[in-house]
């Protein structure tokens, strides 16, 4: 089958179609089945799939994906905040680029809180009929994906030949958590003939309920220290005058993850008469995430003393810190993602060379994320020895009564809200007109597509805010202790009294990282009933009759670009058209036969927003008051110019047309043996966040608060909705020998140059208020350099069959995949931060890029078993050039992780089995600074999960 991504599913063709497929089968199966769609397609391709009802391999989609060669995953919430690991595994990189296309059956899918892409640990693995990953494009493919496209297959009725009614349901349980989840999905298909011809009707329910439990320690970027006489080490690891490093904080925290995850496919199809294919498929997923933290932090490990200790290259490994301040805090985060997908398609094949298709889409996506937290410090310090120079940190504590409530005191609280949305309508349109059978070419195809897209973000920003006291100072006002009922002379609220804890870190890196085990927390009770229930307790501690008020979610009184949050609206229409045509012929080159697809594809792009523009605000006056005259000029015209009149709300537009052309070559050397060559241009867009239409502008002045600065007097900061697509030229070659309907070994190279990064530079651009115009240097995400990824994946798998007995169930399966890169650049995440934007550019390689990976299982099935030992593993990568507060490059060390599962076959249509996740207990290990120096920054352990599976299908 050709397997095109902008095709529907080639499973909606009955007479393509396995009717075997939805039969309760085994591993051979799925690697049979992966194996066909690989060898059999016109481009490049790796899939893996879900023979069995709900049974891709692993738990989850994403880490599903990672067993296929050239594909890693990100393993925290978010790169920036590296401190806090995801549960299920995150983002997904494709031969270490992150700029991947999701779709589902050849369509548009993504999420609100995602941008472009689609979060696929929020995806039910339970809905899949599988996953193709294409590597290289055709003109008939939708563009997005320089890395790769990755898209999700769902079943329709005509899929199976007979009535369909499976079910799967599972127990999983998290042994660090010590908690288990219920999770089961159950689908139903028939098909029917009427007097109206063929109609098929499917329902695939999926809930998914899973937990994890994460615990870390975390300490801070290493800042340089030169050491004096006083504070030398005793041990001699360092000298007075020379230079250490040492961490400025260290933490440790533990977080309490859950999520319920809802998913409901629907598919109907009708077929009046032969040539005839209607098909409508609805998807809506809803992922409901919580997660309770609890961290305690330390603070003054950056003044040494003579007790520290250094290692070779003079980073600290330990020592004892006096009196170190305790900060602990309550955070909670409860988010709500749902994602709903509608598509009706039809294909008209009549006895005659043209056959039609086409189909029309809605997609609709929300997210809304809540983050609430509380801080309280300790008063009575205890000292602190820390030592971290081995495989784990150990911190004891002496001194000091931390269990005891009277020496806390309320000291801050923050709060952040996100409510967005995102949609799309889309619809295309094909043709296409089949040669005669030995005709050089097979087909010619021409199609359309449009869509439109709109997309709203509605955030807030981090609301730090004081309560009753900080260690730099209180405000003013009293201190609010956890035993208070409030300050004096104020309200007094008894539900303070009920709004701490004492929290034990009991089993702490399943007690190989003993940490000082108890404090005082706020409860979760206070923080995850909304900012406003916390605000009716909380406001009794604000002593200083100033600090922290809650957000409101009135995002239209936040100034988009200001720091504090604001709504962005863009709306992004595209226009495509391609012609793309297969051919093929017998013993034509050099004796060998061979086929392929040559094409183009053109799109226009169009994005239109309106401008957000802060002016300056000047609040001196030339001269001050009591000084001497002055040329007040320049000042005067800054003035002018600040107050002259808005410049909100100019409509913004920018377009960009691309011409992509693709060439896929296979060509067929023996029997089972061939090779493909691909040649194509590839294009991604910017992400939402980096298009956002806000400027911000400043007119500096010198001390005198009325000289303009004579270096930089005008300067301003903001996103940029003009940017281009990032573009690439892939060149793909491999070498494919299928020896046996379940074993293969493959080679793929791959070379692409990518041209039109986007990262953080400055340009001069000229502004005209109240009839005064400046030049300002101005700081956005900008296009340009160029650079290059090259690399190889080698893959083989094979059944044991010719093994005597028993032995003939065994299997192997592995895969290796080397990136080397040159040039391009990394992007700030957040333009406003100029830490961030300084880190960006340094010289570093790209984000989420490993050198290294593999993938390597023992697979057994024989006598109703089905076994398979998987491990995955990928070297080290930086994770991030600036990490969220440490504002330091971030480095993801080696990381190996091994799973399992053993399946039986009670009959033909029941199986019971186990699955088991991180069997090794691999703990992660997180590194902070440059490229020479990268000492330990977070460590990391999480739940070993075991799940008891039953499956059905009759």
């Amino acid at each position: 089958m050709s397997a095109m991504a902008q095709s529907a599913s080639a499973a909606q063709d009955p007479e393509a179609t396995d009717v075997d497929e939805l039969v309760v089968t085994g591993i051979r199966a799925q690697l049979r089945s992966a194996q066909a769609i690989k060898q059999d397609s016109e481009v490049i391709v790796d899939s893996v799939t879900a023979v069995d009802i709900g049974a891709l391999p692993d738990r989850s989609v994403s880490e599903a994906l990672q067993r296929i060669p050239g594909i890693t995953l990100q393993r925290t919430n978010a790169a920036r905040d590296p401190a806090r690991l995801a549960a299920e595994g995150g983002g997904v990189f494709v031969r270490g680029l992150s700029w991947v296309r999701s779709e589902t059956n050849g369509r548009d899918i993504f999420s609100a809180s995602n941008g472009r892409g689609l979060s696929f640990e929020d995806v039910s693995a339970d809905l899949l009929a599988g996953v193709d990953v294409y590597k290289n494009v055709a003109a008939n493919m939708i563009e997005g994906g320089i890395a790769g496209t990755v898209n999700l297959r769902t079943r329709v009725p005509f899929d199976n030949s007979e009535p369909l009614v499976a079910f799967n349901a599972d127990y999983n349980y998290g042994d660090l958590s010590e908690r288990g989840y219920w999770s089961g999905s159950f689908i139903a298909s028939d098909r029917w003939d009427t007097g109206m011809g063929e109609f098929g009707l499917l329902a695939n329910i999926s809930v998914s309920n899973v937990g994890n439990r994460t615990d870390s320690i975390s300490v801070d970027r290493y800042d340089p220290v030169v050491l004096n006489a006083g504070n030398a080490p005793t041990d001699g690891s360092a000298a007075a005058g020379d230079t250490v490093y040492i961490p400025k904080y260290l933490g440790w925290r533990t977080i309490d993850w859950e999520q319920e995850r809802t998913a409901v496919a629907l598919a109907a199809q009708w077929r009046p008469n032969d040539d005839l294919l209607f098909t409508f498929q609805a998807l809506t997923s809803q992922a409901d995430a919580y997660n309770i933290e609890r961290a305690l932090g330390t603070e003054s490990i950056l003044n040494p003393n003579a007790t520290y200790s250094y290692n070779d290259d003079n980073v600290f490994v330990g020592g004892n810190v006096p009196q170190a301040n305790y900060n602990t805090d309550t955070r909670v985060g409860d988010d709500t993602k749902r994602t709903t997908d509608l598509a009706l398609s039809f294909r008209y094949a009549p006895n005659s060379p043209w056959s039609f298709s086409g189909d029309l889409q809605y997609v609709k996506s929300t997210a809304e994320i809540y983050s609430m937290t509380v801080f309280t410090q300790l008063e009575n310090r205890p000292d602190l020895n820390i030592q971290i120079g081995g495989d784990l940190p150990v911190l004891t504590s002496s001194g000091g009564t931390p269990e005891d409530r009277s020496a806390y005191w309320w000291a801050a609280a923050m709060d952040h809200i996100e409510d967005n949305e995102a949609d799309e309508l889309a619809g295309r349109l094909d043709a296409t007109y089949d040669f005669d059978e030995g005709s050089f070419f097979r087909s010619v195809a021409v199609g359309v597509r449009a869509t439109e897209k709109n997309y709203t973000n509605r955030q807030t920003g981090y609301n730090w805010g004081l309560l009753s006291n900080q260690y730099w100072g209180n405000g003013g006002g009293a201190i609010v202790y956890l035993d208070d009922t409030g300050f004096p002379g104020g309200t007094q609220d008894p539900r303070l009294l009920d709004s701490s804890e004492l929290f034990t870190f009991d089993n702490f890196f399943r007690g190989d990282a003993p940490v000082p085990g108890v404090a005082w927390f706020p409860t979760a009770g206070l923080v995850n009933q909304g900012t406003a229930y916390a605000y009716d307790i909380l406001r009794n501690t604000l002593s200083s009759g100033w600090g922290w008020t809650p957000l409101s979610d009135d995002y239209e009184s936040y100034r988009l670009g200001g720091g504090n949050g604001g709504i962005t609206e863009l709306t992004e229409e595209t226009q495509a058209a391609y012609i793309y045509a297969r051919f093929g012929a017998e013993n034509a080159l050099f004796g060998k036969t061979f086929d392929g697809n040559i094409g183009v594809r053109i799109i226009e792009t169009e994005t239109s927003a309106q401008s957000v523009t802060t002016l300056p605000v000047i609040t001196g006056t030339c001269p001050p008051p009591g000084a001497p005259a002055a040329d007040c000029t320049a000042f005067n015209r800054a003035v002018t110019f600040s107050t002259g009149g808005s410049l909100d709300g100019q409509p913004i537009s920018n377009s960009y047309t691309d011409v992509l052309p693709s060439l896929n070559l296979r060509v067929f050397l023996a029997d089972g043996l061939q090779a493909r060559f691909a040649v194509s241009r590839a294009m991604v867009r910017p992400e939402m966040y980096q298009l956002q239409p806000f400027t911000n502008l400043s007119i500096n002045f010198e001390a005198d608060g009325y000289t303009l600065d004579d270096v930089a007097p005008f300067t301003g900061i903001g996103g940029n909705p003009g940017l281009d697509p990032i573009k690439a030229t892939n060149y793909d070659a491999s070498l494919e020998w299928y020896f046996a309907p379940t074993g293969s070994v493959t080679l793929a190279v791959f070379h692409k140059d990518i041209t039109d990064y986007i990262f953080t530079g400055t340009e001069t651009e000229t502004f005209t208020n109240g009839g005064v115009t400046y030049d300002f240097l101005m700081t956005r995400y900008v296009n340009g350099d160029e650079g290059t990824v090259d690399g190889f994946e080698l893959a083989y798998q094979q059944f044991y069959d010719f093994l005597p007995g028993w032995l003939s169930g065994f299997g192997v399966q592995g895969n290796f995949t080397f990136i080397d890169s040159s040039g391009g650049r990394n992007t700030s995440q957040n333009i406003l931060d100029p830490l961030q934007n300084t880190a960006s550019g340094e010289a570093l390689p790209l984000e989420g890029m490993s050198r290294t990976s593999y993938n390597a299982a023992l697979l057994y099935e024989n006598y109703g078993i089905s076994a398979r030992l998987a491990y995955n593993w990928r070297e080290e990568y930086l994770l991030t050039t600036s990490a969220a507060n440490i504002n330091a490059p971030v480095w993801a060390s080696d990381y190996g992780q091994l799973d399992g599962s053993v399946f039986y076959s009670l009959t033909d249509d029941v199986k019971i089995g186990i699955q088991s996740t991180n069997i090794l207990n691999e703990r992660t290990v997180l590194k902070v600074g440059n490229e020479t120096r990268k000492p330990p920054y977070n460590w990391v352990d999480t739940d070993r999960r075991v799940s008891i599976v039953l499956r059905a299908a009759f």
